[in-house]
């Protein structure tokens, strides 16, 4: 017989925290289930304790592979999941022993390909935040139709709250793309969305996010922004597959790209940049003078005054924005 759900963890040095995650998956009140971790070529103790599990446990299989990134690592598990549906969680996180079944019941229920729900945020300090879909105010099941270009933004940023059939995927060929260093999860959901007869949305926090203070998204990158344009890219096509090129959802995306190119200008002012003060000036210069941004700008018609200052090459006002926020927020 085969699983219910496969359940797909990339691993990469997070012996820290892997037996909390785990341990959170061995606990489910879905028992038919297979656990499919991939490591990706971890230097700690992360392989070791993926092997222990699986000792101790036939549900549990172990993928070994060079280090080659998160998505990679997915596609590893993609490839050999055997379950009705497929899920995710990232190896410093954790699930409620409820989560799986909870999902599987509600996709099987309303005969959807996917079934969804909120998840808490967990910080380093022991804090935490609710992360809610702000524009669902309640379960429902969601059909294309419903989902408008601001809702896509909101639902699709994660795979990990989220159950896939997993004949969607392999039907219509969808896998995490690999040569990008952000939005990974945002263009595997574009795709999955556009094309599931179904969404079922659970207004409940099953999942929980760890931010990491060690992880790469809080971190300095001299490639921000192209990595930013490189997500836009695959963005596009991405809508242009599942969402037939629909002009307003290509605009929001590119709304998005504008924001990160803000975020990318004050990524070179964070503490971590080793970057000269003339360095800093000359990548924020070039992102403003970069045509694809320029064309996005025009395109969405922001009116933001951080928007315009890009827009006009006001590099001082940026730089000092950059500086402010930075100090603001301790980075």
């Amino acid at each position: 017989m085969s699983p219910d759900v496969s359940i797909i963890i990339p691993v990469y040095n997070a012996a820290r925290y892997l037996p909390r995650c785990l341990d959170s998956v061995r606990n489910q009140t879905l028992r038919n289930w297979e656990l499919l971790l991939v490591d990706d070529g971890s230097s700690d103790e992360s392989g070791s304790i993926c092997d222990a599990y699986a000792a101790q446990d036939n549900r549990i299989q172990v993928i070994h592979q060079r280090n080659s990134g998160v998505s990679a690592a997915r596609n590893a598990g993609l490839s050999v999941a055997s379950g009705q549906y497929i899920g995710f969680v990232d190896a410093d996180d954790w699930i409620d022993f409820d989560m799986f079944r909870s999902l599987y019941s509600l996709a099987s229920e309303k005969t959807c390909d996917i079934a969804m729900c909120d998840a808490v945020t967990v910080y380093s300090d022991g804090h935490t935040e609710p992360d809610t879909i702000t524009q669902l105010s309640q379960d429902c099941v969601l059909t294309r139709d419903k989902i408008s270009p601001a809702l896509l933004l909101e639902i699709a940023g994660s795979a990990w709250r989220c159950l896939y059939r997993t004949a969607l995927l392999r039907t219509k060929g969808i896998m995490f793309p690999q040569k990008i260093k952000f939005s990974e999860d945002r263009i595997f959901n574009i795709m999955s969305f556009g094309f599931a007869n179904g969404i079922a949305y659970e207004k409940k926090a099953y999942y929980n996010r760890f931010v990491n203070p060690e992880s790469a998204v809080h971190r300095f990158h001299a490639d921000y922004f192209e990595a930013c344009l490189a997500a836009s890219a695959e963005i596009e096509k991405a809508i242009n597959v599942a969402w037939d090129g629909d002009e307003t959802y290509r605009i929001a995306y590119l709304c998005q790209l504008i924001g990160g190119a803000r975020a990318a200008i004050s990524n070179y002012y964070y503490r971590s940049s080793p970057m000269s003060g003339k360095e800093r000036r000359i990548a924020v210069k070039k992102i403003c003078q970069n045509p694809v941004l320029q064309k996005a700008i025009e395109c969405t018609g922001i009116s933001d005054v951080r928007v315009k200052w890009i827009q006009h090459q006001n590099v001082w006002m940026l730089i000092l924005y950059a500086k402010l926020a930075n100090w603001r927020h301790g980075r």
